[in-house]
């Protein structure tokens, strides 16, 4: 029975804790995604990415970036 108990409870922490993504305990994490404007007004955003750590700060303090045709720069929240 002990047994038992004991093989329930490891087994539904360890499903939280698969469920956690394991940056959100140790640093800041944030969701970016790549913009870029073209001269014709047109705006073009890429794919929401989860960044955490250094990744995120990267993201986040990057200034805009001019390409032909237009600017890319990140967009983080």
């Amino acid at each position: 029975m002990k047994k038992r108990i004991l093989r329930t409870g490891a087994g539904l922490l360890f499903a939280v804790a698969l469920m956690m993504p394991s940056c959100d305990i140790l640093e800041d994490c944030g969701t970016c995604e790549l913009v870029t404007e073209w001269d014709d007004g047109t705006v073009t955003r890429g794919t929401p990415l989860v960044y955490c750590g250094d990744a995120y700060y990267d993201k986040v303090n990057s200034s805009a970036t001019s390409i032909a045709g237009g600017i890319s720069y990140w967009d983080c929240y």
